[in-house]
């Protein structure tokens, strides 16, 4: 086994042009470092690998008047240089192209480089044969005495691997972010000296490490030396005490991320189309893509298939966001659910006679839901709830109702607002307007807050008599405390009010059927929708015989709701749910996606809060700008081909391989935007518009 040490320089540093040959006690800092490099009782060979540019020309004139060995390969391309230099090696050596070489990778900033420490690694690397042992994998040296051993096999192989340009300029980070594919190995010290600054990257490192060799006068110095020395002298830390680990690093590494971007003008154009034709721009306003980045997200889709979405320019996108905002729970255009509806329409999809899937679909939705005796069927979430709603009040005969959390856009929810406009913040979106909803409505909406029966029993108590309803989802974001919900129903019989339960986001997640089941909650009545289909529209209320009956009472029909395909949908979803047990693994997945924001979280040292249901999960950066931080991390999923936000909806089709990936480009993600909040130029690096403000919700 052969060791050769290659030194990178060049003379155009960023932070301090032609540091490399600064003057250091009247030599060269790289001739310093190559004295000190020499001393090492296992290097066979050492040379300096600089570029071929002409900037570059004095580091191969000083090198030739000392005998040192140079190769000149790419300015930018460090690995290929690399991996040429050691084929030079090899040709001049006249070794063979198989021989077994162990090449230590040091830079040309690090004068104070210890012979020893490169001899321990060595030893270390050829005892555990690894592919690749450093000591800064997790740092406990100074920076400035980073050595990194690879074998020739090794590097020849990641030349032929590695792509981005922060893999192609900083020669092993490719085998740092993917040190599942090797053996590697690290090197601690006994004392962590990690926050040590050695290096030479700024005029003040320079400083430090010339009080350094004047000291000692010479090069003949160890570690063990210098900390001693320091320790007795510690005025010298005050010198580059401020300047972070690994700066330059950080920054190149992250920048291919912090700068990536898809080419999607056919989506940006159809986006400005829509802004000039489609009043609010969208249907949906979760879909807007100001809640995401202006100008950045992709806002249109050709087609949809599993979890990957293609955009109009043909860009393909792993889906990790919001999952068709939660409607599609087993993944865009499934096989089975899509045949069962060709099938259907194949037949007609809607005829002056009723579909006998609806009747199917009652008593499959009642069997899952035993406490139900009747269904009613919508195409929406939204005017299903209005649905349920008017039942509970021609039920009861009262008006008011008594809600927690949000439950859509129609009149009956919005007149919250009509006596004080502030009355659903925190429910969802600050500031609804409830402009267009009749005057006549105030005070029919009154909100309380989840895990606070106080707040609910006041209203009961305040408006006894006249509460037509409590409506609220069994859980969102807030787990149940102190058996609000057990105690929410005792309320809802103690006042004659009917309970309505809004699964129409948490249903068939955390349990086949609604996530009252799981709770332990009866309800008297519970709205689906979201999942109920795949993507399908379809919507459903089912309820207690005694309430249901009320629709007989009141007027409620519509012609599109006899249509085939939303019942046919429905059934071969639930059918597909209940067979292949979904919940479980939206349950699964949700939670990795959780480990992995909490993970990545502390190791970039990030402040974030993460709530929700595992299977609908969300996260915040904990920042003032915290909007212009979300929408950098979209678009730093986007050029990693991750179609992601701060929210997460699980899908059946979120396999191992795509959470792997998803975790990967989130690394990537994460690291730059520390580097962004610790630099304090986030808006600097981003392409769009802050994200508005989402959805907030309290359950």
């Amino acid at each position: 086994m052969k060791n050769i040490a290659i030194i990178q320089a060049r003379m155009s540093s960023r932070r301090l042009p032609g540091k490399v040959l600064a003057d250091l006690c009247g030599r060269p800092m790289l001739l310093q470092q190559i004295e000190r490099v020499r001393r090492s009782q296992k290097i066979d060979h050492l040379m300096v690998a600089t570029s071929d540019h002409v900037s570059d020309d004095p580091i191969e004139s000083v090198c030739a008047n000392e005998n040192i060995d140079v190769y000149r390969g790419s300015l930018d391309d460090v690995l290929a240089r690399y991996i040429s230099a050691a084929d030079d090696y090899l040709l001049k050596a006249k070794q063979p192209s198989n021989q077994r070489l162990n090449i230590i990778r040091l830079t040309a900033d690090c004068p104070l480089i210890d012979s020893e420490l490169i001899d321990h690694i060595l030893k270390v690397h050829d005892e555990n044969n690894n592919d690749y042992t450093s000591n800064n994998i997790v740092p406990s040296f100074p920076d400035g005495l980073d050595v990194e051993v690879v074998s020739y096999e090794i590097l020849s192989k990641i030349n032929k691997s590695a792509s981005i340009k922060s893999h192609r300029e900083h020669v092993t980070l490719y085998i740092k972010d993917n040190q599942h594919l090797f053996k590697v190995g690290n090197v601690v010290n006994d004392v962590d000296l990690s926050m040590c600054r050695w290096t030479v990257d700024e005029p003040e490192d320079l400083e430090f490490v010339r009080h350094i060799y004047e000291h000692f006068g010479n090069c003949d110095f160890s570690m063990k030396d210098i900390e001693a020395y320091i320790i007795n002298n510690p005025e010298l830390q005050k010198i580059n005490h401020h300047i972070g680990r690994d700066e330059g690093l950080l920054k190149s590494r992250y920048i291919d991320t912090l700068l990536a971007s898809k080419h999607c003008s056919l989506s940006h154009q159809a986006q400005a189309t829509a802004k000039l034709l489609i009043a609010g721009e969208s249907q949906l306003l979760s879909k807007r893509p100001d809640q995401f980045c202006d100008s950045v997200w992709p806002s249109y889709f050709s087609r949809a298939k599993g979890a990957s979405v293609w955009d109009l320019d043909g860009n393909q996108y792993i889906d990790m966001s919001i999952g068709g905002i939660g409607a599609t729970v087993l993944g865009y255009a499934d096989d089975d659910v899509d045949n069962a509806v060709i099938a259907s329409i194949k037949s007609g999809v809607a005829s002056s006679l009723n579909c006998t899937e609806e009747i199917e679909l009652a008593e499959k939705l009642c069997r899952l839901h035993p406490w139900a005796d009747k269904a009613r069927f919508a195409r929406t979430g939204g005017e299903a709830m209005a649905i349920a709603v008017r039942i509970a009040r021609a039920a009861s005969g009262k008006d008011k109702v008594a809600f927690c959390g949000y439950h859509g856009w129609h009149d009956w929810y919005l007149a919250a607002n009509l006596s004080h406009g502030d009355n659903l913040n925190g429910h969802l979106l600050p500031g609804l307007s409830p402009i267009g909803v009749p005057k006549a409505l105030a005070g029919t909406a009154l909100p309380f807050k989840y895990n606070d029966l106080l707040s609910l029993e006041t209203i009961l108590k305040d408006n006894q008599g006249e509460i037509a309803a409590i409506v609220m989802e069994p859980i969102r974001n807030i787990v149940p405390k102190d058996d609000f919900l057990l105690g929410v129903r005792r309320l809802a019989d103690q006042y004659e009010v009917v309970l309505v339960i809004d699964e129409i986001s948490a249903g068939f997640r955390m349990a086949n059927g609604g996530a009252h089941l799981s709770l332990g909650l009866e309800p008297d009545i519970a709205v689906f929708s979201k999942a109920l289909a795949n993507g399908y529209a379809m919507a459903a209320v089912i309820g207690k015989a005694k309430y249901m009956n009320a629709v007989n009472e009141t007027f409620i029909s519509s012609t599109n709701w006899t249509e085939r395909v939303g019942p046919t949908a429905a059934l071969a979803t639930l059918n597909k749910i209940e067979a292949n047990n979904v919940p479980q693994r939206l349950m699964d997945n949700g939670k990795k996606i959780q480990d992995i924001w909490r993970s990545l979280a502390d190791k970039h040292d990030i402040n974030i809060t993460v709530y929700g249901l595992y299977p609908i999960s969300g996260f915040s950066f904990d920042y003032s700008d915290s909007q212009a931080i979300k929408s950098l991390f979209v678009q730093l999923m986007l050029g990693q081909n991750i179609l992601a936000t701060t929210a997460y909806y699980a899908m059946y089709s979120h396999d191992e391989q795509m959470i792997e990936k998803y975790q990967s480009a989130a690394d990537l993600a994460f690291g730059a935007i520390a580097y962004c909040i610790k630099n304090n130029n986030v808006y600097d690096y981003l392409q769009g518009s802050p994200a508005a403000n989402g959805f907030k919700r309290m359950t």
